[in-house]
């Protein structure tokens, strides 16, 4: 079997065949013409060059936006005034891209949000507490006879979770209880109940 030499005006020719009725983004070509997409890589350098050899802007048809600072910012600032909500959590899960271009350029979501002028204190779901608040919150729900296994916590009170491990446990949810005067092993408790 031979193998077909491409020549450049024959991967411009497949690609403006193809503008319109496929997507002529890198990963697909790779994906699903890798002859083509290996041979416009060597003849022209990149797959980005050789659509811009054929008169058309990359940056219209490549899969992944390139974000700047300023790109991120000015995206933070539309969904703001189009009153989306900016809380981490629905950042990642409705705008993935964006969110980590944020973290990227900013290293952390409030991070980016600051930047754009929003106080991240009056987006964010999860809010900031102090250990005070944490230990007070624990013996609340341990006074109510709650389960305080980390399962039933990443379940059911997965801030406060959170919260404790990090502020009073060092990493560790059982060190977070003992720093509460909650000495029961929940562990062992779920053992016997089996």
């Amino acid at each position: 079997m031979f193998k077909k030499i491409w020549y450049e005006e024959m991967i411009q020719h497949h690609i403006l065949e193809r503008q319109g009725k496929e997507p002529l983004n890198s990963y697909y070509y790779a994906t699903n013409y890798p002859d083509v997409y290996a041979a416009a890589e060597r003849t022209f350098g990149s797959w980005g060059e050789a659509i811009e050899a054929c008169g058309i802007d990359y940056s219209t048809v490549r899969k992944y936006k390139t974000w700047t600072k300023q790109a991120v910012l000015d995206e933070i600032r539309r969904l703001a005034k189009a009153r989306e909500p900016l809380y981490s959590q629905y950042a990642q899960n409705n705008y993935k891209p964006l969110y980590m271009a944020a973290i990227k350029r900013f290293t952390n979501w409030g991070h980016a949000l600051k930047s754009a002028g929003i106080k991240y204190d009056e987006v964010r779901l999860r809010r900031s507490m102090t250990p005070e608040e944490i230990k007070k919150e624990i013996l609340v729900l341990f006074r109510k006879k709650e389960n305080l296994s980390y399962t039933n916590m990443r379940k059911n009170y997965q801030y406060l979770l959170a919260a404790g491990m990090k502020k009073l446990g060092d990493g560790s949810w059982a060190r977070a209880r003992h720093q509460c005067g909650i000495l029961t092993n929940y562990r062992l408790n779920s053992v016997k109940n089996k």
